[in-house]
């Protein structure tokens, strides 16, 4: 009986490393052109262009390079299609825009609280809002392999239940 434990306990250790290893889902980004954008993996793609893509867009064009994001704004290099007129091909544009919606990844909607005066917990601006109890504090982190993470609030008020950081599912520009 004592071998019959020790094959449950070796498998219930080998699931339980399996949970813990599982990384997290990359984030995908939305433009303000409205295209989604999806991490291609830890090797750059090679796009039609031959240029070396770190997320899809469709259409064969993407994002190269890393995405920043300094506050509420995000940084990219996108790729864009030139004018056929003047250049088949395509050109890279550094493109700034608002972090303007964030989904988390259980399907929470948060939407950016604004520029003006709002609250903060520990030196953490409030910074996008989940409904009336659920708001999203402190800068976004930018991990590897497109993964991104917030500290999610639980409030009463103005005041901090709790908080844990949380992945990100989807984040950019408002979908329309």
């Amino acid at each position: 009986m004592a071998s019959g434990s020790v094959l449950l306990g070796t498998v219930l250790a080998a699931v339980a490393a399996l949970a813990t290893d599982h990384p997290a889902p990359s984030a995908q980004i939305r433009l303000p052109d409205q295209r989604l954008c999806t991490y291609v993996g830890p090797q750059p793609r090679q796009s039609e262009f031959d240029t070396l893509l770190s997320y899809d867009c469709g259409d064969g064009l993407g994002i190269q390079g890393a995405v920043t994001v300094d506050g509420t704004q995000m940084i990219l290099d996108r790729e864009r299609r030139a004018s056929f007129r003047q250049d088949p091909g395509i050109r890279l544009e550094t493109v700034r825009f608002l972090i303007a919606e964030i989904r988390l990844a259980d399907g929470t909607l948060c939407r950016h609280a604004g520029d003006g005066a709002t609250l903060a917990f520990d030196g953490k601006r409030l910074n996008y809002t989940c409904g009336r109890s659920i708001g999203l504090i402190g800068d976004l982190a930018v991990g590897a392999g497109g993964v991104f993470e917030v500290e999610k609030a639980n409030l009463s008020g103005t005041s901090l239940v709790s908080s844990e950081v949380v992945t990100i599912h989807r984040l950019g520009a408002v979908s329309r």
